[in-house]
């Protein structure tokens, strides 16, 4: 109701606006028209009188313009529109009136049934309820659009978006050994996405009945070393190095997620009691479980297995890249899989930087640096901020770099990915 309310309000206004101009009289207009007539007839007659003063024009030059300006003006006037022709328009201004107030509001409702979406004006409950679906037929169950979404794959399986909302569907329908299915074939197309990484760890957790143990630690891992500043990261991180015994490293993701959620006093009472059950566990010397792994890299490690590498930008890049875009360095075998045995994320607005790629950055427990005498070392700017290259984004790689050898490896991104 309050819809055609406002409409017939809107038609209001816009025959109102229009409406003056149509009744307006014939009359005043040429009575306006006459006053102007007179007025500029008697400016020229001054005009006359002054030139005749000033000795311009002779009584005979005088005597004819007068004439020819008051025939000009005689003229002007007869030619005004008589009572007869002023009926007539103002009675053609009121009928035209007349027709808009009945055309307007009938053009304007038929073409809004015709081009618009005239359903959205019943209530809502009546949409919701009973209302068929544009052509009389019945809204989709969920089974529905499960199947038509898995048809959509099977035409396009290299479809990362659908496979992510195939996930997603399973996830909400509880089928999680379904949604870790979906989840893994998606990392398969975009690989170690943080997001994909995350999605497929929770559903696999939530499969093995909310236990973190095995692959959802892995992911989770991978995960939070490629977004080092992601909430969900940190916070799944510090839930699996707890559970792992890694109690101080626990913390560690806990304290940096802490001011990350100030503003959620949930979260942060939940945080709050996560960090003083870590500290406790960490003060009385609980040993590491099983599954747990080193907090921290010694020194002596990192100088013999380490690669330490300077990354810049070339100056032709520079200005073309916000300082917030993401920044990936890492270091791969020659040959095999492209799976970075290292990796490190940052920003453009670190550059020019110092690191180190050594096993404390592996991407995964049974692929580390210590393993290979020699790789690549790379970086490359993500213009998308997904690990996977991207056509636009910008790189530099430098091979063979020899594993744990001594100095410092020049990377310069210069390249652009076609």
């Amino acid at each position: 109701m309050l819809f055609w309310i406002i409409s017939a309000a809107l038609m209001l206004v816009a025959l109102v606006i229009l409406a003056p101009a149509l009744l307006r009289s014939g009359s005043s207009e040429t009575s306006d028209r006459d006053s102007q007539n007179v007025v500029i007839a008697r400016e020229r007659l001054a005009e006359l009188n002054t030139e005749k003063e000033q000795g311009n024009l002779t009584e005979e030059q005088f005597d004819k313009a007068k004439r020819e300006l008051e025939q000009a003006l005689l003229l002007d006037l007869d030619q005004t529109v008589d009572n007869t022709d002023m009926s007539t328009a103002s009675g053609v201004g009121r009928l035209t009136l007349g027709a808009m107030v009945l055309l307007v509001p009938a053009l304007t409702v038929g073409l809004y049934y015709h081009l618009g979406s005239p359903e959205m004006t019943r209530p809502t409950q009546e949409r919701v309820a009973g209302a068929p679906h544009q052509g009389g037929e019945a809204m989709p169950s969920v089974e529905e659009m499960m199947a038509a979404l898995m048809a959509r794959l099977e035409e396009n399986p290299e479809d990362s978006e659908g496979w992510f909302l195939l996930g997603r569907s399973y996830m909400a329908l509880d089928n999680y050994a379904m949604a870790s299915q979906a989840f893994e074939r998606l990392h398969l197309l975009v690989g170690d996405d943080p997001v994909v990484l995350l999605s497929w760890a929770d559903a696999q957790a939530m499969a093995q009945k909310g236990n973190l143990a095995g692959k959802p630690s892995e992911l989770i891992r991978k995960a939070v070393k490629l977004a080092p500043e992601d909430t969900t990261a940190l916070w799944l991180a510090g839930m699996v190095e707890d559970q792992s015994g890694n109690h101080q490293l626990a913390i560690s993701y806990w304290e940096r997620l802490e001011p990350k959620i100030k503003d959620d006093p949930e979260s942060r009472q939940r945080i709050e009691s996560l960090l003083a059950s870590a500290r406790e566990k960490a003060g009385s010397g609980e040993p590491a479980g099983p599954g747990s792994e080193p907090v921290a890299v010694s020194t002596a490690a990192t100088a013999t297995t380490g690669i330490t590498v300077r990354v810049d930008l070339s100056p032709e890049f520079r200005g073309k890249v916000g300082p917030e875009e993401s920044l990936f360095i890492y270091a791969r075998a020659l040959e095999g899989p492209r799976m970075p045995l290292a990796a490190a994320r940052r920003k453009v607005s670190d550059l020019p930087l110092d690191l180190t790629l050594d096993d404390s950055t592996a991407m995964m427990p049974a692929m580390r640096l210590s393993n290979f005498e020699q790789v690549l070392v790379g970086a490359r700017v993500s213009r998308s901020g997904e690990a996977m290259a991207r056509s636009g984004d910008l790189s530099g790689e430098v091979a063979p770099v020899r594993v744990g050898a001594a100095g410092t490896v020049e990377i310069l991104i210069d390249k652009l990915v076609p």
